[in-house]
């Protein structure tokens, strides 16, 4: 007995030892990071452009630092996810078929919502459901919605100016174009596949959130995720509402080490955005802990490898299917990387300069008329550093999987030239809805939060439908 209590309190000593080595190293590989990006640039940034790059980097690093204990923690040990006990599984079922009822009335109200808001808009104050009214409202010109569209009739093309639409990802193109044989309208196809899969997504974002944050948080996430202000384009013909069911329904099987259908899931989100291969990290984390756990137990662990070695496989499919594509239509499998930045002006950059770059198109976009300074800038800079806030908060109320995930989701989203959908791309993410779902832990604090989110919800509705910058 004194042999194993030494030996625990050895390892309980080196594992301290490992947190404050990979936390130095973290800072230290930040501060370099900073000091090779700043010093090229001394004469090129003012101070204040500084600070604010400054100010998303130490945030970053903050909240990697912090998450150190939980992911060591998983990777010798394992993520012990606390699932519901069985006998429950009746009145979950239940409760997962309610919230989808109760999710597709709230989608089909803000659907509609959004159209009698912009037909109001556009008959000086006459609600008017016209075929005209209904087909464009949720089709913002400036936003991905026609290029879908325009690929599900005709497909990716080498040559025109439909050649730079192979840069959109396959799966929700793909899926209308199924979906035709049936309503053979591409638009009403799009709509079906929302009015499907966002109801699923906020079941499934109860599901999944059950063993994180209980019951009764979980149900309020599951209607978060459909009222953060990004979520208005779950009602355009964008991959959003797909995207989140994949990337949902992939944390699911993890958390049941369920590492094959995690993968296949993976695969799927993979194929709807690039983003999607992200979830393939937190897949590896938890499975390596698994097996890394069941050999210090000294138990079989050779099935579960070859299951985690498998979901990982799969987990690139998706990814490597879109490549194919490119290699297929244009004999590049890189070709969108190219057509990306010659016409949409994007290509990756370090996250913490995207404040800095912004802060240019910020202010010339205030000189023209303050709509886009209150729809666009101010948006995207409020989710820049209110995520990193949030997630410092709440990382300690988080698995190290979502941790991990959320930390490469937004180092990939946010870190891009001529960004303007960090509001988007940030609340489609699952660790953000569980973040702000387990700071609802009193009545209160819930109706509180709800009222906000409704109100930033609306205006970001009505800014789309006015057409001001929202993307």
């Amino acid at each position: 007995m004194e042999r194993i209590v030494s030996q625990r309190i050895v390892l309980s000593r080196g594992r301290k030892i490992a947190v404050i080595v990979i936390r130095v190293f973290i800072i230290l590989a930040a501060l370099v990071g900073f000091a090779l990006y700043a010093i090229p640039n001394t004469g090129n940034y003012n101070l204040l452009e500084f600070a604010l790059a400054a100010a998303a980097l130490a945030g970053f690093t903050v909240v990697a630092v912090l998450c150190v204990p939980s992911v060591l923690e998983t990777l010798l040990n394992g993520e012990d996810t606390v699932l519901p006990d069985r006998k429950g599984k009746t009145e979950r079922r239940r409760t997962f078929l309610i919230i989808c009822a109760a999710a597709l009335g709230l989608h089909l109200l803000t659907y509609f919502l959004g159209i009698a808001v912009y037909s109001l808009i556009k008959n000086s104050g006459r609600i008017e459901f016209s075929s005209y009214i209904l087909r464009n409202a949720w089709m913002k010109t400036n936003t991905d919605a026609h290029h879908y569209i325009n690929i599900a009739e005709n497909g990716y093309l080498a040559e025109g100016n439909d050649r730079l639409l192979i840069v959109f990802f396959p799966m929700l193109p793909y899926l209308i174009r199924a979906f035709n044989f049936i309503f053979g309208d591409s638009y009403v196809s799009a709509t079906v596949i929302n009015a499907i899969a966002v109801p699923l997504t906020a079941g499934m974002t109860y599901l999944t959130l059950i063993p994180v944050l209980g019951s009764r948080q979980a149900k309020l996430s599951a209607f978060i995720t459909m009222l953060l202000p990004g979520a208005i384009f779950m009602n355009s013909p964008m991959t959003e509402p797909l995207f989140m069911l994949f990337s949902v329904t992939g944390f699911y099987f993890l958390q049941r080490k369920r590492y094959v259908l995690a993968g296949v899931f993976t695969a799927l989100a993979g194929f709807t955005r690039s983003l999607g291969v992200l979830l393939a990290v937190p897949i590896a984390l938890v499975g390596i802990g698994n097996v890394i756990c069941l050999i210090r137990q000294k138990k079989p662990f050779a099935g579960t490898l070859a299951k985690l070695a498998a979901g990982l496989l799969i987990s690139v499919v998706g990814t490597l299917a879109y490549l194919y594509i490119n290699y297929r239509v244009h004999g590049d499998p890189l070709k969108f990387l190219e057509f990306q930045w010659e016409n949409w002006h994007q290509k990756a950059c370090p996250f913490f300069d995207t404040p800095r770059y912004l802060l240019y198109q910020a202010k010339a976009s205030f000189e023209k008329g303050a709509d886009a300074w209150f729809s666009l800038w101010l948006p995207e800079y409020l989710f820049i550093y209110g995520t990193l806030v949030l997630m410092a908060l709440s990382q300690k109320k988080l698995p190290a999987s979502f941790n991990v995930y959320m930390l490469c989701y937004y180092a990939v989203s946010v870190g891009c030239t001529w960004l303007l959908s960090a509001v988007r791309y940030i609340c489609a993410a699952l660790p953000f809805t569980a973040a702000v779902g387990s700071c609802l832990k009193t009545r209160t604090k819930a109706v509180i939060a709800f009222i906000i989110i409704c109100l930033l919800y609306c205006a970001y509705l009505v800014f789309y439908m006015l057409r001001y910058g929202t993307y």
